[in-house]
């Protein structure tokens, strides 16, 4: 009996394996200041679609690729939410603060907007060079202002911004990707100020 006692505790401790915890990051962009002037749209509204990404953009993981053209994904961090959600969360509490339009609506809501902004993200990743002694982070995003009521396309503009990163780590892309997507909210700001005026 204790010989099989002893055999069942060394099957069973062999089968359990620690987990090392993984980091989460997010890029929150509260520091914006944002004053407009413009009086164009501010009795209508505006909802923010689902971001248009790849399918990678689409998941927790942290991706980067190295000089040789190869995906990788840190094994030990991963995004809070997936990048493409947290893109259409920053437009969208952005261009709120703004105060451009009258409302604006996250995509799954029921209301009825006058626009929509579609977003498709093109580039959103970290990039390492040949000697992995530098590593910065690459964003691209093009915005369509759509009529809601014609689906025509009222604007359209692409955004992009290249930040380098502090340090040569998940950590480090996620701080340049905050000071990437940044430059980008207050460009398309701007954008959407000029449009409105």
């Amino acid at each position: 009996m204790r010989v099989v006692l002893i055999i069942l505790l060394l099957f069973l401790s062999g089968c359990t394996t620690i987990k090392p915890s993984v980091a989460q990051y997010s890029v929150a962009i509260d520091d914006l200041k944002i004053n407009s002037s413009a009086l164009g749209f501010k009795e209508k509204s505006l909802k923010i679609s689902k971001a248009f990404s790849s399918s990678s953009l689409s998941s927790h993981r942290m991706e980067y690729m190295e000089s040789n053209r190869r995906v990788f994904a840190y094994s030990q961090s991963q995004w809070q939410e997936s990048p493409s959600v947290m893109i259409e969360s920053i437009l969208l509490k952005s261009i709120r603060e703004a105060g451009l339009f009258k409302s604006v609506h996250p995509s799954k809501s029921r209301i009825k907007s006058d626009f929509i902004l579609e977003t498709n993200i093109e580039k959103f990743m970290q990039f390492f060079s040949e000697d992995m002694k530098e590593s910065h982070v690459e964003v691209v995003l093009n915005l369509s202002l759509i009529d809601s009521k014609t689906n025509n396309v009222f604007k359209n503009q692409t955004f992009s911004s290249k930040a380098m990163t502090k340090s040569l780590d998940a950590q480090g892309g996620a701080e340049a990707f905050k000071s990437a997507l940044s430059e980008i909210i207050m460009q398309n700001i701007e954008w959407l100020d000029g449009v409105c005026r």
